[in-house]
């Protein structure tokens, strides 16, 4: 909310001129009568749709989200009315995280590492040690304890034993979070007053119906459902809609509008389905972590019980260091590109209030 106020002093008259979050503004009143005694002039309205880009974003979290704020500050600070990610990111990160890292030996010391270097970690170190307790829980669903997978029966399914289910569950995974997306990107532009573009853009609501139609036809023709007839008019409905946009945004000649409608509509298309495929790694890195560990069992197989010992506790330190890095980094790679691009403009600006203090000298 925007206020305006003018204080009546010594020397003639002041104006402020600001944002204040709206539950504030009583307090606000108390604090000028107490100060004034009335002697002052406040007009506070609601910001106009031309200032929504000027009105800073009052953002808060609670305390157990806040480890999560800094990554998602390393992106951008969310617009004025615009959703904040921080909450699906910190849910999305650590599931990503644990589904190709999980093994209960491995996400046991990332969890007590963590703890081990809290001081330096500061309030980064709950990332971690979530980041370990989610990977124990996987590695319970894989049945995997520092690479062996005869001590444990798995709760879900094996990745090594069973690759083709987990590349399926990977790609569902990747259908809903660029569902979720879509939806999130169609809400951003409708509070914005963006209606057109909420509902036509391939970002939006008609590029949703393709996308949904589109894969309810490739589900079909995968024998998972029988749905092509409905699920091909939907997505036909969603690219026309698309297409029907694209062509009234362009500002050109008629030729370079037929083109660059089919350029942008195809592009929009073939994003869709390249980001979905994206999540594939998430299968990949799965059972490249078995990979790994097959590989430090074979080097070790042939060697005495010293080197044996040797080798399987170098090999898992590598596993732990390397390949842990690694898909911490997939994992927030695939926030970034895949659902960030999507939706998260990032070029907001954070909410500072304003603190004047007094200061009384003597003499």
């Amino acid at each position: 909310m925007r206020c305006a106020t003018g204080v009546r002093g010594k020397g003639g008259l002041t104006v402020l001129s600001g944002w204040i979050p709206k539950r504030r503004l009583d307090a606000l009143r108390e604090t000028l009568d107490a100060r004034f005694h009335g002697r002052y002039w406040l007009d506070a309205r609601v910001p106009s749709a031309d200032e929504l880009a000027e009105v800073p974003s009052l953002v808060r979290y609670p305390g157990w989200l806040k480890p999560y704020v800094p990554l998602v500050k390393s992106y951008g600070v969310p617009r004025y009315g615009e959703f904040d990610p921080a909450l699906p990111f910190a849910f999305a990160y650590l599931l990503l995280f644990g589904a190709m890292f999980g093994d209960v030996g491995h996400g046991a010391a990332i969890l007590l590492l963590s703890l081990g270097l809290a001081r330096r970690l500061g309030r980064m170190v709950w990332i971690g040690v979530a980041a370990g307790a989610v990977s124990m829980l996987f590695g319970l669903f894989y049945g995997s304890v520092f690479g062996y997978e005869n001590i444990l029966s798995p709760l879900w399914l094996s990745p090594m034993h069973d690759p083709v289910r987990v590349l399926t569950i990977a790609v569902a995974f990747g259908v809903g979070f660029i569902v979720f997306t879509l939806l999130v990107n169609a809400r951003n532009k409708w509070t914005s007053g963006r209606i057109g573009a909420a509902l036509f853009d391939s970002t939006g609501l008609a590029g949703l119906a393709f996308y949904l139609g589109a894969v309810g036809v490739l589900a079909s023709l995968a024998g998972a459902a029988d749905v092509a007839r409905p699920a091909s008019l939907l997505a036909g409905l969603g690219i026309a809609g698309v297409a029907a946009f694209k062509w009234h945004e362009a500002r050109a000649g008629l030729g370079e509008r037929i083109l660059v409608t089919l350029i942008e509509t195809l592009e929009a298309a073939i994003n869709l389905f390249s980001n979905t495929l994206s999540f594939m790694r998430v299968a990949a890195f799965s059972l490249n972590h078995v990979a790994l560990a097959l590989a430090v069992f074979t080097l070790a197989h042939g060697l005495d019980a010293t080197g044996r010992g040797i080798t399987l506790v170098l090999g898992n330190i590598v596993i732990i260091v390397l390949e842990g890095g690694i898909v911490a980094i997939q994992a927030l790679r695939l926030m970034y590109y895949e659902g960030f691009s999507r939706f998260f403009s990032g070029d907001g600006r954070e909410f500072v209030p304003l603190r004047i203090t007094s200061q009384q000298t003597n003499g």
